[in-house]
């Protein structure tokens, strides 16, 4: 005798997706997941009501949004639904309410700017008299031509223009123009600043929001 053939199969799950950021400003305190991960889903229903979930509120200037939150919140919606995160463990949200005074930012810019210049100048300055860098020209035009260096060379002027074009090259950058596609020794190191900022910021606002 042929048994009937058991059709009661268990329900396919819905695949989700999310890669969160490790940091985001929004200029309001309502933060949708849309806000602060990016969502993908073969279904474009679910993914469409996924971005637009409230999944938390902005307390004060800055709050941690883990992303096990995030699941929880959709798998409760979702129960047919299976998330996998491939991005940040938890967000690190700030709320900029436009507040900024344009002008004192701009004051701020050009005294740092400032400060950036003169300094470099007197770093510059100060590395040249510590190797006595003068006399070494003189010592050196001498050998060569035969005869007493002049108050200003040829030698001064190539080394102005050598230091200028070293640094240019060096950092890969001529105001906001890069000269190649290559990441730049200043763009590793404040990445990995941002990095390190962004994650000691989230434990001390953890801590915070845990008392």
């Amino acid at each position: 005798m042929k048994m009937p053939e058991h059709t009661d199969t268990p329900k396919e799950k819905i695949l989700v997706y999310i890669r969160a950021e490790q940091q985001k400003t929004l200029h309001r305190r309502q933060v949708c997941i849309n806000d602060i991960a990016s969502v993908y889903c073969k279904y474009s229903r679910y993914e469409g009501q996924i971005k637009g979930m409230i999944v938390d509120k902005i307390r004060g200037k800055k709050s941690v949004i883990p992303v096990m939150k995030i699941i929880e919140q959709i798998t409760e919606l979702y129960d047919d639904a299976q998330v996998i995160s491939i991005g940040e463990p938890e967000v690190l949200v700030e709320y900029d309410d436009n507040s900024k005074n344009k002008i004192l930012e701009a004051l701020k810019v050009a005294a740092v700017c400032i400060l950036i210049f003169f300094g470099s100048a007197f770093t510059i300055m100060a590395f040249n008299n510590d190797i006595s860098i003068s006399g070494v020209f003189e010592h050196f035009y001498k050998q060569i031509m035969g005869v007493d260096k002049p108050q200003v060379s040829v030698l001064e002027v190539f080394y102005c223009i050598g230091l200028a074009v070293g640094i240019i090259l060096f950092f890969n950058h001529i105001g906001k123009r890069k000269l190649s596609d290559d990441v730049t020794p200043i763009q590793v190191e404040m990445d990995k600043h941002n990095k390190d900022t962004w994650d000691t910021i989230i434990d001390k606002v953890k801590e915070k929001q845990d008392v």
